[in-house]
Order: C-alpha cells, then structure tokens, then sequence
C-alpha cells in the first residue's frame, strides 16, 4: 500500500514541515554568506558615507604636508623679531641678532604673512616680452621690465674719492661755460674733499646741478664725456635688449629718461639713443639729509645729483656700505604697517612707502647684521629732511625714480655717513 499522501509516480515527495525545514536552512545559508560578505567589506553602506576611506585620507595629509614645506618664506620670516637699531647694543647678545626695519615689504611679511615678489609688487628681475622687429619705420618698443646686465662684484669701499682737485672753487666755477667736462670733475672733488665751506659747496651742488642738465640729463651727447655713448636702433631691438647689448649698468628706464622717451614702445629703428656706460654709486650724509648720487669709480667718479631724504626716527638709520639686496627692486610695491596692520595695495596712492622700493644689504663688519632696510619713495613730503621713518631712507618719488633707474645689483655701492 502506497504511503499516505505519496504521488501515484512513486517519487517522494517532501510534506509540507520537510519544505518549511528547507526553507529556513536556505534562508539561514544566505544570511550566513551575507554576513561574511559584510565581514570581509568592513563596512555597511551608511558608514562609508560617513567615514573617509583610508586612500582619500592618506591624499590629504600629503596635500597637507605638501603646502606647509613648499610655501614660499620672506627673507624677514627666518629673521629674529624686529628690534631698533638705536637700542640692539643694549640688549643681549644684540651681536647676533640681525637688525630690521620695519617698513620693508620683507620686515612686514614678518609680522603679517608673507608677501612674495608676486603679491607686493613687479619684480624687476623679470625677463621682458620682447617686441617682434616690425618693418623699418614702424615703433618697435619695451613690454615689461628687465634687469641690467650683470657686472662683476665690486670692493663696498670703491668708490671712496682718491684725488684732490687740482683748482679752487672760484675757478672751476669759471671752468662751467667753456669746459663741462673738466669743471664737472673739479667741483666733484671740491665737495668730496669736505674743505667747502656750506656756502661754498651749495654754490658747487648748484654749478654741478646746471652742466649735468645738459651734460647728463639730456639727449645730447658730448663725445668727450667717457660717461655716455650712443646707439642706434636697429629693428627688433627693445629698450631692455638694448640695456644689455651695451652692457648698460642701469635700468633700462633710464634711456628713457636721458632721451625723453614718453613710451617704450614709441622708438623708430635707426633713431640714436644716448647711453650711459658708467656704473652708479651713492652717498648718504645723515647730517645733512641728502642722497650724493655718482657716476664712475675712484679719482674719476663725477656727481651726477644730489637729493633730499628723510631718515629713520629716533636716529635708527644704520651706517656704513650696503649693496643691493639681490631681486629687492619693486615697482608698485604693496606694503601693510607693521604697527597698525593696515595693508596697501600696489598702485595705492595712499601707500606710505610710494611707487619704488629698493631693498639694502649691510655688506662691512659695522652693518652686516642689518635686514630689511631701503630706499623707497613717500607720500608725506613734509617728512623729507627728518627723522621720520622707521629706519629706511625716503625720497620724494620724482627723485626715488632716478635713484632706482641708477642703483643696480650687484653693481651700486651705498654708503652711509653719520
């Protein structure tokens, strides 16, 4: 007899608590497998939302190191706090502590972030964009700055006057109207011997100020001054690639300056240009608030111009030869104070250090700890002529122009007398 509930085939058949028994061990299989699956992942789904995977964390601390060692220092940010030049030799250890002035973009960057030749201002030392030749009789010109060429290192003290002049005032001022040349040279070593009088040399700044309006300041060439040379344009040149093919020891600004060139890119080929070939020092008598600007070296160097400066309040305006701190020449520099916090932007006319910063170095065993310092243009006029900075030298900006067309690296000297 066939059992109960057995199909007429005679294949057995499960009943119905054998399905229900198979069901939960299948069930209970695929939860089992599920769950190493889950095991093996590491997370559900919601916690990988939530948490980082280890890849993506491990990106960001790189990114993270990254930034914090590539990010660009100032000089002054490696630099001992700012302290005054007038008090370091009452401090302690003040021999090894470099000495700041605070209204150096540098010495700024300390205080409140670093500010990179990019953010503060147009590096000069940037290579110009150079105008294709265009056809004779079209302008060709200059579309951006560029330094000098560069000149061998010279001894700090070069420039140090080594011969008398060989006549009195009364007759190199007699020497103005027939011998520019000659008188030029005589009355230079008249005022750098320091036996004029006051009222004497202000009549040799004066006489020296009139033959160097022709003789330097202007396009004409005298062909015995071995100050100057001429070139001639040819197509393609630019005034910066003309700076260098003449090895000229000055910013390519200056030819404008001596040629009255209005825009860079408004000059002819074949027209004449008048260069100087001469190297640029400067003097700065604290006593008497005035910048000796020079052209040459030795027994032949000439006065080229004298100006007015304003120095550093409480006498913090260090002394001795300085150089040109290398890439420190800024035009539009952007400047924030470091006492106020107050931050300028470049092209600002309320900015207090003007349109030319040009950065200094302490270069002789009296100043080499001397950081920051410069010589940079000012929107208060009245200032000139005191103390009145925070250790810097100030200009009127008309004559911080000249100075930074002049002053080059590693080429100019700067000394500083008390």
């Amino acid at each position: 007899m066939p059992f109960s509930g057995s199909a007429q085939s005679g294949n057995r058949t499960p009943s119905a608590p054998g399905r229900i028994t198979w069901v939960i061990a299948g069930a209970s299989t695929l939860f089992l497998v599920a769950s190493v699956l889950w095991w093996m992942s590491g997370s559900s789904p919601s916690a990988a939302q939530a948490t980082p995977s280890p890849i993506t964390e491990t990106q960001s601390t790189a990114a993270e190191v990254s930034e914090t060692t590539t990010a660009p220092l100032s000089d002054a940010s490696t630099a001992a706090p700012t302290v005054d030049p007038t008090t370091t030799a009452a401090t302690n250890n003040a021999a090894e502590q470099p000495v700041t002035a605070l209204e150096s973009p540098d010495a700024a960057g300390a205080t409140s972030g670093a500010l990179t030749p990019a953010t503060r201002g147009t590096n000069v030392n940037a290579d110009p964009s150079i105008v294709s030749a265009p056809a004779t009789g079209e302008t060709i010109g200059d579309k951006g700055p560029d330094s000098p060429s560069p000149q061998p290192s010279r001894d700090p003290l070069a420039t140090a006057p080594v011969a008398a002049p060989t006549v009195d005032l009364p007759t190199a001022l007699g020497m103005v109207g027939t011998d520019s040349i000659a008188a030029r040279l005589q009355l230079t070593r008249l005022i750098d011997s320091g036996t004029l009088s006051p009222e004497a040399k202000r009549q040799a700044i004066e006489a020296i100020t009139t033959v160097n309006a022709s003789l330097f300041f202007s396009s004409t060439v005298n062909p015995a001054d071995a100050l100057m040379t001429t070139y001639t344009i040819k197509s393609g040149d630019a005034l910066s690639k003309i700076a260098r093919k003449t090895g000229m020891a000055a910013d390519w600004r200056m030819i404008m300056r001596l040629n009255g060139i209005k825009d860079p890119n408004r000059i002819r080929a074949g027209q004449i240009l008048k260069v100087p070939t001469c190297t640029f020092h400067a003097i700065v008598n604290k006593s008497e608030y005035r910048l000796y600007l020079y052209a040459g070296e030795g027994s032949d160097r000439v006065l080229v111009a004298t100006y007015p400066v304003g120095l550093g309040e409480n006498n913090s305006t260090p002394t001795g030869a300085f150089m040109l701190k290398p890439g420190s020449k800024l035009v539009n520099p952007e400047w924030r104070n470091p006492r106020t916090g107050e931050f300028f932007k470049a092209d600002d006319p309320k900015n207090p250090i003007g349109e030319r910063w040009i950065g200094l170095q302490g270069v002789d065993a009296g100043n080499s700890k001397a950081l920051s310092y410069g010589i940079h243009g000012t929107t208060d006029p009245a200032s000139i002529g005191k103390q009145a900075s925070m250790g810097c030298l100030r200009l009127k900006d008309v004559d911080v122009e000249v100075i930074y067309e002049a002053l080059t690296e590693p080429n100019s000297t700067i000394v500083i007398v008390p």
